[in-house]
Order: structure tokens, then C-alpha cells, then sequence
């Protein structure tokens, strides 16, 4: 005696079907989401090298003054914005070890400069509807940081 299942066919395929359009949202999301890490990851490459470009001009320049200052990169690189400002900064005096010769002493103490130039670079572009940032700072040697002779004050 053989009993007929009508339908059960059609919940199967329906069953399956829905497991499978499942399966692809979640595949269809995963993807999306690479391509989106993977644009993520280009655009901090390219801003590395961007920030990097822009500390690069300020390193090659001579007696520059303390300032600061921004700007768009040129195409294909429009997306992306940079501020850069430069400033003093004070640096102490190091404690000189009492072993030392009085001579390297000395010298140590007439060639001491007591700052530095603090360079900081900021690159700002969007993707995917966030806005992102790249932040980088280096120091500049004293010789490349214009300091202006203070004024005489006249009485």
C-alpha cells in the first residue's frame, strides 16, 4: 500500500530556495564588504604616500617660518585634503654625565640647541559616505625653522 504525499515536492523546492537565497544575501554581503575594506585600505595607502609628500616639500625647504596652512591635491587625487601646520618646540637640556671630558662637555654645551621644528600633517578625504583622517608628525632640525631676530623695544 503505497501512500501519495501530494505537495511535498513543492515545500521541498521552496524550503531549498529559501536556504539558497539565504546563503547568497550573505555571500553578496561579504563581498561588499571586501570591496569596501579593500578601497579602505587603498585610500590609506595613497594617503600615507600623500602625507609623506607633503612632509617631504617641508623638510626640502630652508629657514621656513612657523605657520601653518591647507589645500586639495591635484586629480586624481582630489578626494583628498591636507592641513599642515609647523611649530617651535622647546627641547631641555639633557643631563651631561660627570664622566665626561671637560672638552666634550663643552662642546656639547655650545652646540645645544634648545628647540625644534614640529611638523603635523593632517589628510582628510570620504569614502563610502565616512570621512577618514591620516595624521603624521616629524621633527625638523633647528637650522630649517626661521626664527626672526626679536625686536629692540624702544622706550
Amino acid at each position: 500500500m503505497r501512500r501519495e504525499r501530494k505537495g511535498y515536492i513543492f515545500v521541498e523546492t521552496v524550503v531549498a530556495l529559501a536556504l539558497l537565497s539565504m546563503s547568497a544575501l550573505v555571500i553578496q554581503g561579504a563581498l561588499r564588504q571586501a570591496v569596501i575594506t579593500r578601497g579602505q585600505a587603498q585610500d590609506y595607502t595613497t594617503a600615507r604616500f600623500l602625507l609623506e609628500q607633503i612632509a617631504g616639500e617641508h623638510a626640502l625647504r630652508f629657514e621656513q617660518p612657523e605657520g601653518s596652512g591647507n589645500g586639495r591635491f591635484a586629480p586624481p587625487y582630489e578626494r583628498f585634503q591636507y592641513e599642515w601646520e609647523l611649530r617651535r618646540v622647546e627641547v631641555p637640556m639633557p643631563m651631561i654625565p660627570a664622566l665626561l671630558p671637560i672638552e666634550v662637555v663643552e662642546m656639547v654645551e655650545k652646540n645645544f640647541q634648545d628647540y625644534m621644528g614640529k611638523l603635523t600633517v593632517r589628510i582628510v578625504w570620504e569614502h563610502a559616505g565616512t570621512e577618514h583622517e591620516c595624521v603624521g608628525e616629524t621633527l625638523l632640525r633647528p637650522e630649517l625653522l626661521w626664527q626672526p631676530e626679536p625686536e629692540e623695544e624702544f622706550l
